[in-house]
């Protein structure tokens, strides 16, 4: 699988550090300022191109024509949205994310169809969360205007809830379980799994059942 980050601040070269350790992917990073590349750790894995991640040049030089995934993650709302529609429409490129840091922008990223990540929004929600005894742990935040957004939550199986399967869990609200961790170990369950006191399952759930689950 090979994978393009665009820009390679904090968050991209986090990202691509993480992404460079699987061995099935090729990661290569692209950022105008090459001395932006010195936050690549050592475990860094991948390869750096120079230059701007909206220049269809240094994007081919990246490998974009065979790229499976592309992240754009630049301090600049217009380079992320511009730099994952160039990916996408003349590259064809499957899967594309774009950092969003003004959520006034969302409602454009939306309409577009650009898939993205606000990161105001996604720390905001993450402070709130530590603060918050009733709030959930929280992954990750979909927002939704019309359903009030999806979360993806880990929720800790009480003494009340032992003993019940997982498709009983997700039938009690608007939730799917996606992981199940049981001792250390995280697996992909099924609905017939059965559940134990502190197991923690991984779940998308909307918004507005979430509100509820806390208790």
């Amino acid at each position: 699988m090979h994978i393009v980050v665009g820009g390679c601040g904090y968050i991209g070269s986090a990202v691509a550090e993480r992404l460079s350790t699987d061995p099935t992917k090729d990661v290569v990073v692209v950022d105008v300022d090459r001395h932006a590349f010195d936050r690549l750790g050592t475990s860094f894995n991948g390869d750096t191109v120079v230059g701007s991640v909206t220049d269809r040049g240094v994007l081919e030089a990246a490998g974009i024509q065979h790229a499976d995934g592309f992240i754009a993650v630049t301090r600049s709302d217009n380079t992320n949205l511009m730099a994952v529609e160039v990916a996408a429409n003349l590259y064809g490129v499957p899967r594309t994310v774009a950092r969003l840091f003004n959520p006034d922008n969302a409602p454009a990223y939306r309409a577009l169809g650009v898939d993205h990540v606000s990161s105001t929004d996604l720390i905001a929600k993450l402070f709130l969360n530590e603060l918050l005894e009733d709030r959930l742990p929280l992954h990750v935040t979909f927002p939704d205007e019309a359903e009030g957004g999806l979360e993806v939550c880990d929720l800790e199986i009480a003494a009340a809830g032992a003993g019940h399967r997982v498709e009983e869990l997700e039938a009690r609200g608007r939730l799917r379980v996606t992981a199940l961790t049981r001792a250390g170990r995280t697996v992909v369950p099924t609905g017939a799994d059965v559940l134990a006191e502190g197991d923690v399952v991984t779940a998308a759930v909307s918004a507005v059942a979430a509100a509820g689950l806390a208790d």
